[in-house]
């Protein structure tokens, strides 16, 4: 290699930087002016690997007064799949300080980014349980082990890390982040309808992705060609099947197709960049190595904007869907002219507390006289009225509800005269119908500890007995007896 016209010896500390590739063996020789020759071994014998970021190979050169007028470096056991050596230059160690800054800057940044949308979406997986959040996660923690390893930031803590074993991390986890963005789109699109094929299609391509990425890592340097264009063309089919899911959500009208297509742009973009250099139509360049990192820093942010998006409409659907629920059971349960529990509802409620209860039951004495005398409606406003007044008086906590017909119910909890019968009476007397109608019950009371539906038909049966035998009484009266005696 042809030396810049620059001696060790001028005051500058002088480096040699060349592209980590798949090699087991690095030597390097300057030879200066005046037939000097020195040999560096950067990969022996050191504490601190040569490896920098941004994956370059860094030897510093020693200080002779003549200056270097040629280089030649020997590669051992070379993969040869994208070249030898890759963007070779020498250059100022100030100059080396300033690029490991400036991606030792980008690399934490995505490494931050990536940890707080990791942090982010776990918990709202835990929240919703939503599968697209679960394949994003994975995506993450994949492209950010990527990060990590296609970065050479692991050598600086082990030093006799290889490029080889780079290489043979970072390859299976770059397929195995683009096999999670592709699960991560086959869930993402809420609004679309996705075929089965393609559904089929997508896991297949995400397995075979990953499972020739594991091969080649296994395998290598073993007929490393063939493995590399293998695991080359195992990506070939992403773009078809990521064009196929946009225009499916195209035509579906998905509401969150445009942040999916400007968050993926880079990623697209990217990896378009990556198949072309792949393919030896665009030369090397240490952005393109970096990329991927750059597309999915761009993607992320978007992304979790375009998540944030279907999380709230997520949150707002399901609200209205528990809203909705919850109306249906309260529809289901309540008595709709009256508002009151119902039977099944009142008996459910019941049995569901295990305690001592006090049942009331309540019946409108000749109820069929108000309906001849003031209609149907008029009937329907006796109740509505009588229902009103139960819950007025029944005590705190107490159920209230419509048994069926004239028939009424309180039953409340605790000691037995916290509902003065007479008062009830007097209440039910107070009613104002039209045309000054007045109205009369009779009561049934009885007290006895439920704690199964046998229980609550023994205590049903009592309050009704003790109702019948007010009823026959005279009416407009309350008879309480001892479910005990019924039972017997």
């Amino acid at each position: 290699m042809q030396a810049p016209a620059v001696a060790p010896g001028d005051g500058r500390n002088l480096i040699f930087r060349t592209a980590s590739l798949w090699d087991e063996g690095f030597e390097l020789w300057t030879i200066h002016s005046d037939g000097h020759i020195e040999h560096y071994q950067p990969f022996q014998k050191q504490a601190i690997s040569p490896m920098r970021l941004g994956a370059t190979t860094i030897v510093p050169l020693r200080n002779h007064p003549a200056p270097i007028s040629m280089l030649l470096a020997k590669v051992s056991d070379s993969g040869a799949v994208r070249g030898v050596m890759l963007q070779s230059q020498i250059s100022t160690s100030e100059s080396a300080i300033t690029f490991e800054m400036i991606m030792s800057v980008f690399y934490a940044g995505f490494a931050g980014v990536c940890i707080a949308l990791l942090v982010y979406n776990i918990a709202l997986w835990r929240a919703m349980r939503e599968p697209f959040l679960l394949a994003y996660c994975a995506m993450i923690v994949a492209t950010l082990s990527y990060g990590l390893f296609t970065s050479g930031a692991l050598h600086y803590f082990v030093a006799g890390l290889s490029g080889p074993d780079r290489l043979r991390i970072t390859i299976p986890l770059l397929a195995y982040s683009a096999s999670a963005a592709l699960i991560f789109i086959r869930f993402f699109f809420a609004n679309t309808e996705i075929p089965s094929w393609l559904v089929r299609t997508t896991y297949v391509q995400a397995t075979a992705m990953a499972a020739t990425a594991t091969i080649y890592a296994i395998l290598a340097p073993w007929q490393i060609k063939t493995l590399d264009a293998i695991y080359v063309y195992s990506f070939t089919p992403v773009p078809v099947i990521f064009g196929v899911y946009v225009w499916k959500a195209w035509k579906s009208k998905d509401r969150f197709l445009g942040y999916f297509l400007l968050g993926w742009s880079g990623v697209a973009f990217s990896t378009f960049l990556r198949m072309l250099h792949a393919f030896d139509i665009v030369p090397y360049h240490i952005l393109i190595e970096n990329s991927t990192l750059f597309g999915l820093a761009f993607e992320a942010l978007v992304s979790s904007l375009a998540i944030g998006y279907r999380v709230r409409l997520l949150a707002k659907a399901r609200d209205r869907a528990e809203i909705a629920e919850a109306h249906a059971m309260a529809i289901a349960d309540t008595d709709p002219l009256t508002g009151l529990l119902n039977r099944r509802a009142f008996l459910r409620a019941l049995l569901e507390r295990h305690s001592h209860w006090t049942l009331v039951l309540l019946d409108v004495d000749h109820f069929k006289r108000v309906n001849d005398s003031l209609g149907h409606a008029g009937g329907d406003e006796a109740l509505a009225l009588i229902s009103e007044t139960l819950q007025e008086v029944a005590p705190q906590g107490a159920l209230v509800a419509r048994l069926g017909g004239e028939e009424f119910a309180i039953a409340y909890r605790g000691n037995l005269l916290l509902l003065e019968p007479e008062d009830l009476l007097a209440s039910v007397r107070q009613i104002n119908l039209p045309q000054g109608y007045r109205i009369t019950a009779s009561i049934g009371i009885a007290n006895r500890i439920v704690t199964s539906e046998d229980d609550w038909k023994i205590l049903y049966r009592a309050a009704d007995m003790a109702l019948y035998r007010a009823k026959t009484g005279g009416r407009d009266r309350f008879i309480l007896i001892r479910p005990q005696t019924v039972a017997a």
